[in-house]
């Protein structure tokens, strides 16, 4: 039967009193009074009491404590109290809580096992700092990522596995997210592993506080992004490459929509991007093209590529542009195609003097022997311009190779791996050595595109004539990066051109020279440049005389002017040298009159402009550079230091007059293109009388240097053997 304390504690009250009044009562009724019986009686009665109070009460609370104790420690306990009374009912309640506290300690040990094998199994490394950014705990990840052991990083802060060059900036950027004390992330960080490499980390982290609201720190995740920055570094430069390419370079999907679209398309075709993204191909091919189109998507598919697609394309205005096509296939990681690049060339100048080679191919075969040289010569040049491939290759800042194509290595004999952190300057002769460092230049001043002929040095040491188009390369805050560079290989055209200037030419001159003239009236100077022009150099005139005391025709005249105004420039040489820079070709015969520039700028800037100019007409081969000066504007010295600095006119030796020299040069260069002009077309080309012709040709029959075959009503001419021998 269930009996509660309180009930107890009354009764054995009561019953202990009643004993105790009873006592009382017969030791006062006693004659003796109190009596050791009675104080024996007492005792009975207190010990009693106390034994109860010991049993019913002080030993479940002991055992409560035990419990408690127990549970305190980490342990489990259960307390057995059989009282019958509120310590069995408290009993049962403390063993239900200890039970319920196991079953949570368990759920909790479980549950940071499991957070602990996550942490430790994720591919970033967790961590933990203090309000002073110390670490103070570290997942095992840490030994992966940088190297470390977990317990190698306690205590040290991230500033301290950062560069030295990074940790100024880190450690602003750190005071400012404390300050604020606020989450962060994305926080891109270079660290140094152990060994020294260079790690690259994205961290982001949020604050925990203690109970009154005050920071004690971060937890945080960092994951190692370094593979991932190379790649987007990469990709930036190789996008750099592409965009600046002065060849078209389009990408297309599956249905043959463009995609993009680089600024080399929309100087070819004149459509910018934003007009031609998502349009199909269609669009800049003529109809008659398009299923010969798909033709070429079907070889791409099949090899992986379709080039030497020689076809038609359609500008903007309507107008065709022929171009020499390379189609590639593009695949995704899963190695499903995806879509196409187009590369392409404009091609439509080297195609018309390729039909005009063929043209006079196919009269010269049945000429005579130095006839069939020329058809020899020009059959190499057309099986060279036929070869479309071209090597490419990227230089940084430093004068590093970064990149290099398989042409590349046909071309110049290394190999990617060899070419790829060699200097640029390998690849140059010894006599242009300077050639990087000078292109870099012009692409710090901001040069957009540099094209011209000049030479390469291969593997084994043979040296090759190339065609080089430089554009600059980028970065991603539109700073110059370096440039890239496409050669072709033009070893034979370059021999057979200046074979051929050599033979014709009536000065002893050559592309890439500065020749300084000396003569109050530059009548010399204007006779060569004349003579360059007939062997088809574009001419141009930079005076302070007016167009009309120039009176040449066919040439491009600028006037030396501090007034602005068409076809002015002005006398400061930074200006001078820029106009002739700028000129559009790469056979330019420039005459240049340096008196007045040297009233305006002093001769110490014009002779420093003259070196200048010097090395830009050497490097890049553009043309003949003519210096007209009268020798009394200088003193004996400036004038030597100039003759230093350029070459002289040399008249090749002739034993014929001028003027009958030059109707024998017209019928040798008509010759060779298969045409035999009549003495009326001489009368006509040089602007002389019927009798004058043929006077002068009657003296060059009495040479033996032409004959004339008379065809129906005509005369024509024909240079003989010997006549031939003069341009050897």
């Amino acid at each position: 039967m269930r009996i509660p304390i309180f009930f107890k504690i009354v009764t054995i009250s009561l019953l202990f009193s009643m004993l105790s009044l009873g006592l009382f009562t017969v030791s006062f009724a006693t004659p003796g009074g109190f009596t050791p019986a009675y104080f024996l009686y007492m005792l009975i009665i207190i010990l009693g009491i106390s034994l109860f109070v010991a049993g019913s009460i002080t030993e479940p609370l002991e055992r409560l404590k035990h419990g408690f104790e127990k549970i305190m420690s980490g342990g489990n306990a259960r307390v057995e109290i059989t009282t019958g009374d509120e310590f069995q009912d408290l009993a049962q309640a403390f063993n239900h809580m200890a039970q319920e506290l196991a079953r949570q300690r368990e759920m909790l040990k479980r549950s940071e096992e499991k957070y602990r094998l996550l942490i430790e199994d994720i591919n970033d490394w967790v961590f933990e700092l203090d309000e002073n950014w110390t670490y103070t705990y570290s997942s095992p990840k840490v030994r992966e990522i940088l190297g470390y052991e977990p317990e190698e990083v306690l205590g040290k802060t991230p500033v301290d596995l950062m560069p030295e060059e990074e940790r100024a900036v880190a450690a602003k950027r750190i005071e400012e997210i404390r300050r604020r004390g606020t989450a962060f992330s994305g926080q891109e960080n270079t660290f140094l592993r152990k060994d020294g490499t260079p790690v690259v980390l994205e961290t982001s982290g949020r604050p925990f506080f203690d109970s009154s609201g005050r920071l004690k720190g971060y937890r945080a995740v960092s994951r190692d992004i370094t593979a991932r920055k190379r790649a987007e570094e990469r990709l930036a430069y190789l996008a750099g490459i592409a965009e600046h390419s002065v060849d078209a370079i389009i990408s297309l999907d599956l249905e043959g929509r463009i995609v993009s679209w680089n600024k080399g398309a929309e100087m070819m075709f004149g459509y910018t991007e934003r007009e031609v993204l998502g349009k199909l191909m269609h669009t800049i091919m003529p109809r008659e093209l398009w299923n010969s189109c798909g033709e070429n998507f079907k070889r791409a598919i099949m090899n992986g590529y379709a080039r030497d697609i020689e076809t038609v394309r359609l500008a903007k205005d309507g107008s065709r542009v022929l171009v020499d096509q390379t189609l590639t296939t593009i695949y995704n990681p899963k190695g499903e195609l995806i879509g196409f690049v187009a590369i392409m060339r404009d091609i439509t100048k080297r195609k018309e003097a390729e039909e005009e080679l063929k043209r006079a191919y196919m009269e010269l075969e049945k000429k005579t022997k130095e006839l069939l040289r020329s058809q020899k010569e020009l059959k190499y040049l057309a099986n060279i311009v036929e070869n479309s491939n071209d090597a490419i290759y990227s230089v940084n800042l430093d004068g590093t190779i970064t990149s290099w194509n398989k042409t590349a290595e046909k071309m110049f004999g290394w190999r990617k791996e060899e070419a790829i952190g060699m200097p640029s300057h390998r690849l140059l002769p010894e006599e242009i050595k300077n050639e990087t460092s000078f292109l870099l230049q012009k692409v710090r001043e901001g040069v957009k595109f540099i094209s011209y002929e000049t030479k390469r040095m291969c593997k084994d040491g043979t040296i090759v004539d190339v065609d080089v188009t430089v554009s600059p390369i980028l970065d991603e805050m539109g700073n110059p990066a370096g440039f890239s560079v496409i050669a072709r290989d033009i070893s034979s055209k370059v021999k057979a051109e200046e074979g051929m200037l050599r033979r014709i030419l009536k000065y002893d001159v050559s592309r890439g020279r500065v020749y300084l003239i000396e003569e109050p009236s530059p009548n010399l100077a204007e006779d060569v440049l004349l003579d360059l022009m007939k062997c088809g150099y574009s001419g141009t005139i930079i005076t302070r005389r007016l167009a009309e005391e120039v009176g040449i025709a066919g040439v491009t005249w600028y006037w030396l002017s501090e007034k602005r105004g068409k076809n002015t420039v002005s006398p400061d040489v930074r200006a001078v040298e820029a106009a002739i820079m700028n000129l559009p070709n790469w056979n330019n015969a420039v005459l240049l009159e340096l008196d007045y520039l040297i009233l305006k700028n002093g001769f110490r800037r014009v002779f420093e402009f003259v070196q200048r100019i010097k090395e830009a007409f050497y490097f890049l081969k553009k043309g003949v550079l003519l210096l007209s000066l009268d020798p009394e504007v200088l003193s004996r010295k400036q004038l030597r230091l100039l003759k230093k600095e350029c070459c002289t006119i040399r008249p090749k030796r002739e034993e014929l007059p001028p003027e009958i020299f030059e109707i024998l040069r017209y019928v040798y260069m008509e010759n060779r293109v298969g045409r035999r002009p009549s003495i009326k077309e001489v009368m006509h080309k040089f602007g002389i009388a019927r009798n004058t012709a043929k006077k002068r040709i009657r003296y060059l029959e009495g040479k033996e240097l032409v004959k004339v075959d008379r065809v129906g009503r005509l005369k024509l001419l024909e240079v003989t053997e010997k006549g031939r021998e003069l341009f050897y």
